[in-house]
Parts: C-alpha cells; sequence; structure tokens
C-alpha cells in the first residue's frame, strides 16, 4: 500500500507541474517585422537563436519573403529562444529586450544583424574568460550600431523587467514544443524549412496558400506508373496507384489499393 501511494504522489505532482501556469506576458510576444499586419493571410513565425549560426543563415531570406509579399500580406515575427550551450545567449536575447524598448523593434532587427555578423565576438570561446560586466559591454558595442547609447543599454541590462520578459518568451517556446533553432511555423503549423532556402523555395510554399498565385514546379521526375509529388521545396515523393499527394505532408493512401500495390513490393 505504502509503494502504491507513493507512486500516487508521484503522478499527482507531475499532474501539477504539467499545469503550471506561464508567465502572461504584458503584450504578444516576438518582435514584428516592418510593421507586419495582423490582418495578414500569412503568418510566419520563427524562433531564432540569438546565437545560433543556423538562424543567422535563416534572417537575410526571412527578410527578404516578408519584403516580397509585403506587410498586408505575410507578417514575419521573430522569437528568441536562447539555447543553453551558446553560452551568453541569455544574455544577447535580454538585449534584444532593452533595444526594443529603448528604439523600437526595427532597431532590434539592426541589433540582430550586428549580433549574427559579429558571431564570433559572443562564441563560447571568445567569451570564457569574461566577466558578466565584459559580456554586457561587448553587447553594449551592438547596441551603439542599433542606435543606442551604450549606457542607456547598460542601465537597462540592470532592469528586472526585460529579464522576465526574456524567460516568459523562452516559456512560450518550450510550449510550442521547440527543441531547436531555427524552427519555423507557418499560419501556426511546424514547417520542415531550411536556413537554405532561397525566395523561390519558400515561394513554392506560400503562392498555393494565397488565391490566384500557383507554386513553381520541381525539374525532378519520377518513375513510370507513379505520380510526382513536390510536398515542400526540394522535397519530392513518387506517389504509386492509389495514394494521393498531400501538400506540406507528401504521398499518402487515399485507398486500399495503394496498400495492397506496397504488399507486393520487395
Amino acid at each position: 500500500m505504502a509503494g502504491i501511494n507513493i507512486h500516487l504522489i508521484v503522478i499527482l505532482s507531475l499532474v501539477v507541474l504539467s499545469t503550471c501556469q506561464l508567465i502572461i506576458p504584458k503584450k504578444p510576444l516576438g518582435y514584428i517585422y516592418n510593421g507586419g499586419s495582423n490582418d495578414a493571410q500569412i503568418h510566419l513565425d520563427i524562433h531564432m537563436g540569438p546565437l545560433c549560426p543556423d538562424s543567422r543563415d535563416a534572417l537575410p531570406v526571412a527578410k527578404q519573403v516578408a519584403d516580397h509579399y509585403g506587410a498586408q500580406t505575410l507578417k514575419l515575427t521573430l522569437h528568441m529562444f536562447p539555447l543553453p550551450y551558446h553560452h551568453q545567449a541569455y544574455l544577447t536575447a535580454i538585449g534584444a529586450q532593452v533595444v526594443r524598448n529603448a528604439a523600437g523593434v526595427q532597431a532590434a532587427y539592426k541589433w540582430f544583424d550586428s549580433i549574427y555578423a559579429n558571431l564570433d565576438s559572443m562564441s563560447n570561446d571568445a567569451t570564457a574568460n569574461f566577466t558578466y560586466y565584459e559580456v554586457i559591454r561587448v553587447l553594449a558595442s551592438h547596441a551603439k550600431m542599433a542606435g543606442v547609447q551604450e549606457l542607456t543599454f547598460i542601465t537597462g541590462m540592470q532592469n528586472k523587467q526585460f529579464e522576465t520578459d526574456t524567460r516568459a518568451a523562452w516559456k512560450y517556446s518550450c510550449s510550442r514544443a521547440i527543441a531547436g533553432t531555427p524552427t519555423y511555423l507557418l499560419n501556426d503549423v511546424p514547417l520542415e524549412a531550411d536556413p537554405s532556402w532561397s525566395l523561390a523555395d519558400w515561394m513554392k510554399v506560400i503562392n498555393p496558400l494565397l488565391a490566384g498565385q500557383t507554386d513553381i514546379p520541381s525539374n525532378k521526375t519520377c518513375p513510370v506508373d507513379t505520380v510526382k509529388c513536390e510536398y515542400l521545396p526540394g522535397k519530392v515523393e513518387c506517389c504509386t496507384k492509389g495514394e494521393g499527394c498531400i501538400p506540406d505532408v507528401g504521398c499518402r493512401c487515399w485507398d486500399n489499393r495503394c496498400l495492397v500495390h506496397q504488399s507486393h513490393l520487395p
């Protein structure tokens, strides 16, 4: 009986932890690019690592995509998700909050550009022997590039509200099962995009979602008696008899005919 009670206590404890209320932010989270409209048909949310090389590579094309479609059609929002193995990422994420508060969201994008252009200066090796205040001074130099005075930035880094806002944003990303960066959500649905995607690749996904738009076909071919299914840019499956092509998913059985066919495959 004692063993059962212990197991019950553990289960109830896990239930309590799993239902713990997250921090409710004072305003919607994320950094909206170039005044993206809430009424835009396409919402592209990207969870980015402040010191992540892949996130660095993803940002220029993400802005290019947003500029191509315009703020009334596509709303681009970045969410900072500092990864623990980039040791200074959390302070860098707080710094973005400080810059936005001091000079606006577009200054925050200048901050991201400056940080990503100088990732080596914030690497684990480069900052291995830095004190907290030495890291802050390096970040302050990037804030100056974004139009924020160094003293204003250093003072802002002591503001507990910005640390709370950063914590709330990080927990929000965790609640969306974000485990790596960059992670893309298109109209709130996870998308297997890649930092190497070009504007043309993004158009293949977004254009079919917009009325009157068509995608750009792939030049890949499939064997005879199969149907080409380009379900994402650069990702093609060859659908066999009885299968249908589902956008963003791939070939899937519509009826039992494809199951019968597949059972005879080697």
